[in-house]
């Protein structure tokens, strides 16, 4: 390998560091650097942007345009798809598979979009399990379920739009969000993994659970 090499992937991990990229399922690790690059880009100011990369942001309208979206076909027209299209590595966007790979990362391009400010290395389900000023979950048993049903892209964009509304559009990691979106595409698409632990119910269950249980068990 030779020294720009090793200095970008030097720069990879640095972007997604190995306890994140443990956690995946579903994207690569070049995937998951596209994906938060992408993000940063997106929703954060220019302050905290020059923070963490040169790169500049998008403009504003860019996000707003998308979170404007209603379908992801409606997102494949957008210049916040396009940027985050350009970012992917070759593998992804030259797939033979390319009108289902242009359909999901639409779908986490609009899911991505609602996020504001995020704490790597959360996963949604754990923020969503977290206890709210009512003693409760943030959500309800009964929608979180809902998530776990999904069948259709559609539905999964729609139903998780409300689940980051209700957890305050912060507080859970951009890689592991679009991760959440590439394995329920994944499994949509008939690929279930052999090992429980890589399944979207599974993965999810686990972590909103795992979250609630610190708070109920305090309580009992």
């Amino acid at each position: 390998m030779s020294e720009a090499s090793e200095a970008d992937s030097s720069q990879e991990w640095l972007v997604v560091d190995d306890q994140e990229l443990k956690s995946l399922a579903a994207l690569s690790l070049d995937e998951a650097v596209a994906v938060r690059r992408w993000w940063q880009r997106l929703a954060l100011s220019p302050v905290e942007l020059k923070q963490l990369t040169p790169q500049p942001g998008l403009p504003r309208g860019v996000r707003a345009a998308l979170r404007r979206c209603d379908t992801p076909d409606a997102a494949l027209l957008t210049q916040a798809f396009r940027e985050l299209w350009h970012l992917l590595p070759e593998a992804t966007v030259e797939s033979p598979f390319i009108e289902a790979q242009l359909e999901k990362w639409s779908c986490i391009a609009l899911v991505l979009a609602e996020l504001r400010n995020e704490t790597p290395g959360k996963a949604l389900a754990a923020r969503l399990g977290q206890q709210a000023s009512t003693g409760k979950p943030i959500m309800s048993e009964l929608r979180f379920q809902q998530i776990l049903t999904c069948r259709t892209p559609e539905e999964l964009v729609q139903r998780l739009r409300r689940a980051l509304a209700l957890a305050g559009r912060s507080e859970m990691s951009a890689v592991r969000l679009a991760d959440v979106v590439a394995l329920w595409w994944r499994e949509y698409s008939g690929e279930i993994s052999a090992r429980p632990t890589h399944r979207f119910g599974f993965m999810l269950a686990n972590d909103y659970f795992g979250a609630a249980a610190s708070y109920r068990h305090e309580d009992t």
